[in-house]
């Protein structure tokens, strides 16, 4: 329980006066201060006494209910993500460079005609050159 005390107003003039001729900033209120200065955890503590118990839990049951559904979904992307890329190096890969192995040999079997067309008919490629004149001539 909490007692209140009458405080007179002549004595917080006193108090204020007293404290006002000295400097604010002197080195031992800083030390005096350190000392009083709360924590963020030690006023997270002090709301206990604030917040119903029955608030309280409630509280917490519902951190804890998203924390452990966070947990869940953290988990399941990264498994999920795994077998993906592993499928996908497993099954793809080897079919794209199969896919790229074969069109290499398309090219391969295109530049070979074109060489066995050009070795086959020679004289027909110089008789197309020769009957081009250049404009002048």
């Amino acid at each position: 329980m909490v007692k209140l005390e009458e405080v007179s107003l002549d004595h917080v003039e006193e108090e204020y006066t007293d404290t006002d001729s000295s400097s604010v900033y002197s080195s031992e209120e800083d030390e005096d201060d350190v000392d009083n200065i709360e924590s963020i955890m030690d006023r997270i503590w002090a709301l206990q006494d604030v917040i119903p118990a029955k608030t309280r839990k409630s509280i917490s049951d519902k951190c804890s209910s998203v924390y452990g559904w966070g947990k869940y979904g953290a988990k399941f992307l990264g498994n999920s993500a795994w077998v993906l890329t592993t499928s996908a190096l497993l099954l793809v890969l080897p079919l794209m460079i199969e896919l790229e192995h074969e069109q290499g040999l398309i090219e391969y079997e295109k530049m070979q005609q074109q060489s066995n067309q050009m070795l086959s008919q020679p004289g027909q490629q110089q008789k197309k050159q020769a009957g081009i004149v250049p404009p002048g001539f």
